[in-house]
């Protein structure tokens, strides 16, 4: 699946563990609850990477607005943090650096986020609730201890 050129924003994004992203000093943590509510989930802007390979759906995954993007740093190892970059500076930009793009993977009803950085690399959350949004190599669900690389992301249309 292709995204189109135009900006999107969603929801939010959930585990299979139905864990919502949401912020927490300057962390991206998954949760449920929050001071004994259901808590809403931090809402993401995604845009296309215009120059890598349209058939391999490369994005760059912003929050906060679009003022803080997704990165994996920059090192030997993946570091996944949160940049201070706008994002339309990272989609108008040819040099956008490779840290900051996922290759989006539609698996139908979930969909998993992978780092081109860093190939085999995944975007996972913990089975346990209130830890951060990570990078793993093993691929999980929601039934075990392993993290859990599947979301359900509502794409925009």
């Amino acid at each position: 699946m292709v995204l189109s050129g135009t900006l999107c924003a969603s929801d939010e994004m959930k585990d299979t563990a139905l864990k919502v992203l949401y912020l927490h000093d300057d962390q991206l943590l998954a949760g449920r609850l929050q001071a004994g509510k259901l808590m809403k989930g931090e809402e993401i802007r995604v845009v296309p990477n215009r120059f890598l390979d349209a058939s391999l759906s490369p994005v760059i995954l912003g929050f906060q607005g679009g003022s803080q993007c997704l990165s994996c740093g920059m090192g030997q190892e993946p570091t996944l943090k949160l940049e201070l970059v706008d994002i339309m500076q990272l989609y108008q930009s040819p040099e956008v650096a490779r840290p900051f793009i996922f290759y989006f993977r539609d698996m139908g009803l979930t969909s998993s986020f992978e780092s081109a950085a860093f190939p085999g690399w995944l975007l996972c959350t913990m089975p346990e609730a209130d830890q951060p949004l990570r990078l793993t190599q093993l691929l999980g669900d929601a039934s075990g201890d392993l993290p859990i690389t599947d979301f359900y992301f509502h794409q925009c249309d």
